[in-house]
């Protein structure tokens, strides 16, 4: 075992700090915006430190650290492209300060003003579907890390995922976005640190002149240019750059931090705040992938080649700090992700069917048994589903089973006049069906006909996702002005 007393003191010292101020944060939760929103009285600072927590946790350092593992120096494009993503939201409040403009809690409200009740409960089944596929793969990455770099074996893995399950889901369900955003600030300290000091310790143990000799024998040009890298290429590219800017304007758990600011423009700054640190925040669990590489000479599963190195090499004392801000990371990406998710299973899926009008109570109490809910189910999918392609992908194409659609009806639909119903339907299908057609496929591939495996390649999926969901909101517009008449909205941004 990696991890002495010292490492165990750190660690449970850290997770019942977090619990005991996300468990007080319940006092401040004062009525449903409280619940879900954080009363909209989150600031620049709070609010940027909170969506870099949110952003980026256990699952998202195992999946960079696999993409390093597998790809080289090539996978370091997408660090950039995030950047990129960030920045353009950032700068011009492209959709997020308009849809806090208009001080929506979800983005299915959004289509209910603008295209109508059916629409929202469409959009709200596949934005809820795709988000709880999307955080399946979460508790096993997070149990996976854990294991390797304690050192406790993978016999206790399920064990170790239900705790971990255990310990958000108390302080999540109980406090909201209150507890989100204040366990959020403490965790991005920690986070942050963690980091730097485990970075540190793997530049003392593998030489950067052996990590790029490695690269260039493993992979040779396709180690440092994407475009010739069989795992990505253009098409990938292509897929990535629109997928920035979609994805995380209309990715709920992390717009959702938008909806909670002051305003609109405090709104748009902590996007650009955000992404002036994501390149870095995304490369450096990279870097310790093809570090992890060169130390192990591709011996070593690709997914635990990153927690094996930083178990190996960071040492006890900086162990349990390191694992404590992992953790930080985890939960507050949990937390986030399991209140959006619930919010828009309560608010678009059930509240809309239903006669009578929810009360604030009964929605925060729904939305606390979704949640529930919710971590039964990444608990099972994570421990029994076995993923088609690497855990970046399986996150980017459920990812934009929703974020197709979504980016479809409100990018259009806040910029673009002639958009309509019948374009909200086509654009909201079509954009779920080649990630659907994608996940359903690669369980019967060896059946396929040759004229259908393209659907199985999980980066002309994801392109296609983006183009079929912009083509059916054009073109499903166009065709139907006058039977399906636009509805405009005064209050639009």
């Amino acid at each position: 075992m990696n991890f002495n007393i010292i490492d165990w003191v750190i660690l449970f010292l850290y997770l019942g700090v977090s619990v005991f101020v996300g468990i007080r944060a319940k006092k401040y939760v004062e009525n449903m915006e409280g619940y879900f929103v954080a009363g909209r009285r989150v600031k620049v600072a709070l609010g940027s430190a909170t969506l870099i927590a949110t952003e980026i946790g256990i699952v998202t350092f195992m999946y960079f650290g696999e993409l390093g593992y597998v790809t080289g120096f090539s996978c370091f494009i997408l660090g950039i492209i995030g950047f990129f993503g960030y920045f353009v939201i950032g700068k011009t409040g492209f959709i997020v300060s308009a849809l806090r403009h208009l001080k929506v809690i979800t983005i299915p409200e959004y289509y209910e003003r603008r295209y109508g009740k059916t629409v929202r409960i469409l959009g709200g089944i596949l934005l809820f579907l795709g988000g709880v596929l999307n955080m399946g793969v979460f508790l096993k990455m997070d149990g996976l890390f854990l294991t390797e770099t304690m050192g406790l074996g993978q016999d206790v893995l399920a064990l170790v995922m239900t705790v971990m399950l255990l310990v958000v889901v108390s302080y999540t369900i109980l406090g909201g976005m209150f507890s989100v955003v204040i366990t959020d600030f403490i965790q991005f300290v920690i986070l942050s640190f963690g980091m730097f000091v485990a970075t540190l310790f793997v530049l003392v143990h593998v030489d950067l002149t052996q990590i790029a000799s490695v690269v260039v024998s493993q992979f040779g040009d396709a180690g440092v240019n994407p475009a010739t890298n069989p795992r990505f290429g253009w098409t990938f590219l292509a897929w990535m750059l629109v997928g920035s800017i979609a994805i995380s304007a209309l990715n709920q758990p992390a717009v959702s931090k938008s909806f909670a600011s002051e305003n609109p423009e405090v709104g748009r700054k902590v996007f650009l705040y955000t992404g002036i640190t994501l390149a870095g925040r995304y490369m450096i669990p990279m870097f310790w992938g093809v570090a992890a590489l060169a130390m192990f000479g591709g011996e070593v599963n690709p997914t635990l080649a990153m927690p094996k190195l930083l178990g190996s090499v960071v040492p006890s004392g900086f162990l349990g700090l390191m694992v404590a801000g992992m953790l930080a990371a985890s939960m507050s990406t949990y937390s986030a992700y399991m209140l959006a998710w619930s919010s828009v299973g309560t608010r678009d899926i059930i509240a809309p069917f239903l006669k009578n009008e929810l009360s604030e109570k009964t929605t925060i109490a729904i939305s606390r048994s979704i949640s529930g809910l919710i971590g039964v189910f990444i608990l099972f999918f994570g421990l029994l589903y076995e993923l088609p392609a690497t855990v970046f992908q399986f996150i980017s194409i459920t990812g934009a089973m929703y974020a197709a659609g979504a980016f479809g009806c409100v990018a259009f639909g806040l910029y673009w006049k002639k958009a309509n119903l019948v374009g909200a339907y086509a654009s909201l299908g079509l954009g779920s069906f080649a990630p659907i057609a994608f996940l359903v496929l690669n369980q019967f591939k060896e059946h396929l006909p040759e004229n259908m495996l393209f659907l199985t390649d999980v980066n002309v999926s994801g392109f296609l996702s983006f183009f079929l969901a912009a083509a059916g909101m054009i073109v499903g517009s166009l065709l139907t002005q006058r039977s399906h008449p636009p509805v405009q909205l005064s209050e639009e941004a």
